[in-house]
């Protein structure tokens, strides 16, 4: 295990289509748990939500939280951090680029139009690892 997210193997493996699980802390101590689509750029995760959340929430309370990507083949990144959140600074093109990763062709326009009409009320979130631990991603 390392705590190297810079070789080649931890780029490709965080530029496919894993989820992360993010962990937050729910107002009573318990962890929350959700699947949540991201990009890694600028040595940081940037996940897209819509404001209502429980994760956003949570988040706004207290920033600390845990991620893991993982795959069934057993490699993983587990990633301890800080969120910064932020509903300025194009919430709307972090989305696409978010939703561009994980939608193809007719799909991607299809989905975009859904937030675009459902869920305009987005922010990002910034999750900085403080500690990272990786599993065959040397």
């Amino acid at each position: 295990m390392t705590n190297n997210m810079k070789t080649t193997a931890a780029e490709a493996f965080l530029a496919s289509e894993p989820n992360m699980i993010l962990a937050t802390i729910r107002k009573d101590g318990r962890p929350q748990l959700s699947p949540v689509w991201f990009i890694w750029r600028d040595d940081m995760f940037l996940i897209s939500t819509t404001l209502t959340t429980a994760k956003w929430n949570n988040l706004v309370r207290d920033q600390r939280c845990t991620g893991i990507i993982d795959n069934p083949d057993g490699r993983y990144i587990s990633i301890i951090g800080v969120a910064e959140m932020s509903t300025e600074n194009s919430p709307h093109a972090i989305t696409t680029e978010i939703v561009r990763k994980y939608k193809k062709g007719d799909e991607f326009e299809l989905y975009m139009e859904t937030i675009r009409q459902e869920r305009p009320d987005r922010g990002i979130i910034r999750l900085k690892p403080v500690r990272v631990i990786t599993r065959e991603l040397d």
